[in-house]
């Protein structure tokens, strides 16, 4: 057993009755903890949720409830799913698939960011993932490059769906706005920096923009440490990839960072409109991982 643990002693037992051994932490955040383990040889990443330790009998929160709901009905190529779930009376354990070759953000910074060609070859499965996704209703809330895995095989695929949530569409599909200010700071659209009500569609479309923007120039598109200029700066457009991008990149790349930059949410491209931008390649095979998401 590895030495490089901190799962409790409840935890191990558990696990390793089900035959898991070897634990490792990758990481660590509001929504729970994540270990490297493997069985019968295999690697997975498990995911610890604690649930309320307060109550007799134990209740997860609305969000842990709701990001495994999403979870188990993921069938999406792109998108992290569970290969197996348990439970004990104050932990909830999410088996995935490992991926070992860490995040596309983590591969950016060490490559001073990627070529038009690699980003193309990331971006538009994930970007058919979001569509995906907000075809069946589900917001992600969260897109960044680290929450973007590679496979063995170098293929992207969307993980940590813990600020995720089901929408609303009502009548002449009016989408209901969220006022939960959730997400990653520095990713954040204007309307939730404003602190307003705001399409969480629209939001995910944006956060794709910041990470398209980042795969190419390495950087962030606005100030992100100070919320009053970053603010300013996305209603101005006062972006500016390096000169060693902009003049290597296709128009068409351009024009889609432009769109998906789009400070006003009503005038943004929407995800159906992202895959069929000209930029994107062909991909005759997407549709047969569009199966609906039963939320029962």
């Amino acid at each position: 057993m590895s030495s490089n643990i901190s799962v409790s002693h409840e935890g191990l037992k558990v696990l390793s009755k089900r035959g898991y051994k070897n634990f490792a932490k990758l990481d660590s955040g509001g929504q729970g903890n994540v270990y490297k383990t493997s069985k019968n040889d295999i690697q997975y990443a498990c995911k610890v949720i604690k649930v309320d330790n307060q109550t007799k009998d134990g209740k997860m929160d609305d969000d842990s409830k709701r990001e495994i709901s999403i979870l188990k009905n993921l069938k999406h190529c792109n998108c992290i799913t569970i290969v197996d779930l348990f439970r004990t009376k104050h932990k909830v354990y999410i088996m995935m698939d490992f991926m070992p070759n860490g995040t596309i953000g983590s591969y950016v910074r060490h490559n001073d960011g990627i070529s038009e060609w690699q980003a193309k070859c990331w971006f538009c499965p994930i970007a058919r993932a979001v569509r995906y996704l907000h075809q069946h209703r589900v917001a992600h809330r969260d897109i960044k490059l680290d929450n973007i895995l590679l496979d063995k095989h170098w293929n992207p695929v969307l993980t940590d769906f813990g600020f995720s949530r089901f929408v609303n569409i009502g009548r002449d599909n009016i989408v209901d706005l969220s006022n939960t200010y959730c997400g990653t700071p520095s990713h954040n659209p204007p309307e939730i920096v404003n602190k307003r009500h705001y399409d969480p569609f629209k939001a995910d479309v944006w956060c794709l923009g910041v990470s398209l923007y980042i795969m190419i120039n390495k950087d962030y598109p606005f100030e992100k440490k100070d919320r009053r200029k970053m603010y300013d700066q996305q209603l101005k457009r006062q972006y500016k990839l390096r000169n060693e991008v902009t003049n290597v990149i296709t128009e068409d790349l351009k024009n889609l960072i432009h769109q998906l930059l789009e400070p006003i949410p009503k005038k943004r491209i929407d995800i159906d409109n992202v895959c069929r931008h000209p930029w994107f390649p062909i991909d005759s095979i997407d549709s047969q991982y569009a199966q609906q998401i039963d939320r029962n």
